[in-house]
């Protein structure tokens, strides 16, 4: 399930949102007036990611 929070938790609860992030892996997507604004997520799970993005672009060539 994705995680939401509103943008203002960045300045004011950016240790939660840090421990969040590493604790799950997941991305956590910021809100700002109720739409999506920013996503945060732990360094080692975007790089994954990126990866995971890379080797499917490279199969595709």
């Amino acid at each position: 399930m994705a995680i939401i929070r509103p943008v203002s938790h960045l300045q004011r609860k950016i240790g939660e949102l840090t421990k969040l992030a590493k604790e799950t892996g997941e991305p956590i997507y910021l809100s700002k007036n109720g739409t999506e604004h920013l996503v945060l997520m732990d360094a080692d799970a975007f790089a994954e990611l990126q990866k995971r993005a890379e080797k499917s672009e490279s199969k595709n060539d």
